[in-house]
Order: structure tokens, then sequence, then C-alpha cells
């Protein structure tokens, strides 16, 4: 597409700008969002020993330090499923579950948005 008036190389040159900017926030997010997912499997992880940690100083019974193990190698499985996988490979598996189960994926979202919406105060009345 030729321009008469000149104008189509300075809108080329800003469109290749905003298309670098584009690409270097997404560089940014994707590092941060590593950052987060390296945070989580350590949180996962710590979590796991505290319970573990906890079962036993109080003296719980055979059953509660069993269903308390549980609970800690189900933390231990997500942290390494976090650890193992990128946050692309996230994206990407995201989108191809929600493609299955669509309806599943939006009662998942509403309740994760409701109980976020419970957990920082928004149902309260003033």
């Amino acid at each position: 597409m030729s321009n008469s008036n000149g104008a189509g190389e300075p809108v080329q040159d800003v469109a290749q700008e905003v298309s670098e900017e584009l690409r270097e926030i997404g560089r940014e997010l994707r590092s941060r969002a590593n950052d987060v997912r390296k945070e989580a499997v350590k949180q996962l992880n710590a979590a796991a020993e505290t319970i573990r940690k906890e079962a036993r100083e109080r003296g719980a019974d055979s059953s509660t330090l069993k269903g308390a193990d549980d609970v800690a190698k189900g933390l231990e499985k997500a942290a390494q499923y976090l650890n193992s996988h990128s946050v692309e490979q996230f994206g990407s598996e995201t989108a191809r579950v929600v493609r299955r189960n669509p309806l599943r994926a939006l009662v998942i979202a509403f309740g994760v948005g409701l109980l976020m919406g419970v957990l920082m105060g928004g149902g309260k009345k003033s």
C-alpha cells in the first residue's frame, strides 16, 4: 500500500516500535510468572513439611498422621508439577482443558472468583 504523502513509513515505524514493546512486555511477564512459579514451588514444599511436622509434634494418632501425610503428598505433587512445567506449557494446557470442558472451566472460574471475592472482603456490608 503506497502512500503519496509519505505517511506510510512513520506508521510502519510506530507499528514496529509498538510490536517491540509488546514483545518486551511479554518477556517481562513470562519472567515474573516464572518467578511466581518458583516461589509457589518453595511455598508448597514448605507447607507440606510444616503439615507433617505439626502433626508429629502434636502427637496425632496414626489416622491423623496418615491424613496429614496424604495432604502433604498432594502439596508435593503440585509443587513437582509446577516445577516440571514452564509458564508456556501451563497456558497451552489450560487452553486444551477449557476446550475439552468449557462448562467445568466456567464453573471452576466462577467458584474461584467467588472465593477470592469473599476472602478479599467483597462480601462485607458497611
